[in-house]
């Protein structure tokens, strides 16, 4: 029996000598190919949440809440007060063939209330091309002012208009919309018509539109649909948003469903975080 052991441990050392490390270790590799290229961006959005959230803690205020990531409402912020957005958008030119081809934008925005109707905001812009660096791409200067008193007419107006620069002012962009909502009890509905100018070496003209509708589901959530689109592209997309005035999120996402231009994107996703800054909570 001894010299029967002595033979099946022997036989059991040589097999474990003929086996190579990386087929022993081959179960705990992980595989790099099924991992979705967004899901690095991602991994910093916990990061700012948290950053953020101790920012409105620490600020205790009222923001311009949203509930669209494409579409604006009929909102603008309250006089003396003030808020911090942060947005990121990846977009990918394929929905089957993610893996290296996404790039990134990050805006980052300061808008303040001056009046009761009228606000004011400033963005810097940052993109990154796949594979590439994180590159300062612009700024933009941004005002809102709403017409008249919310239920005065069939669709309640406010006007929008954008400017779009770099630091050298060789390329420039003006923005124009006009955004008519309207609230049902828990439904609401937004649509803004856009037209846009661009000039590089000439101007170039682009109509565009944006519509959203959502549905209250209580204090804190709301989920909706958005659609948005230019003369050559069209998209339609969910979106989720939830929190409150002072400290709120919105996750959308927007799916090409007709021909997309050469260099244009087959899907989208965007989030938005929004910190209200209130300067009276300071001054009590």
């Amino acid at each position: 029996m001894a010299a029967h052991m002595s033979m099946r441990i022997a036989s059991q050392n040589h097999q474990i000598r003929k086996s190579k490390p990386e087929d022993m270790n081959l179960k705990h590799k992980p595989s790099q190919r099924n991992c979705p290229i967004w899901g690095i961006h991602f991994i910093y959005l916990p990061l700012s949440v948290l950053l953020l959230t101790e920012i409105g803690f620490v600020a205790a205020a009222f923001g311009d809440q949203r509930s669209y990531v494409w579409t604006y409402e009929y909102k603008t912020m309250r006089k003396g007060e003030a808020e911090l957005e942060h947005y990121v958008t990846l977009s990918s030119p394929s929905m089957k063939h993610t893996e290296g081809a996404v790039s990134s934008e990050h805006q980052f925005e300061l808008e303040v209330g001056m009046t009761e109707r009228f606000d004011f905001s400033t963005y810097h812009v940052f993109g990154q091309v796949p594979d590439g660096n994180l590159r300062y791409e612009g700024f933009k200067w941004r005002s809102r002012y709403r017409l008249g008193e919310q239920g005065k007419w069939v669709l309640d107006p406010l006007l929008y208009l954008e400017y779009k620069g770099i630091p050298d002012f060789s390329k420039n962009g003006l923005e124009f919309k006009l955004i008519a909502a309207k609230d049902f009890g828990r439904t609401e509905i937004a649509l803004n018509p856009i037209v846009e100018f661009e000039h590089e070496e000439r101007w170039e003209f682009e109509p565009g539109y944006a519509l959203g509708m959502c549905y209250t589901l209580g204090q804190l959530l709301k989920i909706g649909l958005e659609l948005k689109g230019s003369e050559e592209t069209h998209y339609v997309g969910p979106v989720l948003s939830h929190g409150t005035e002072d400290l709120w999120v919105a996750l959308g996402s927007a799916f090409a469903w007709t021909g997309v231009q050469e260099e244009g994107h087959e899907f989208q996703v965007r989030m938005l975080l929004g910190i209200g800054l209130d300067k009276r909570s300071k001054e009590e």
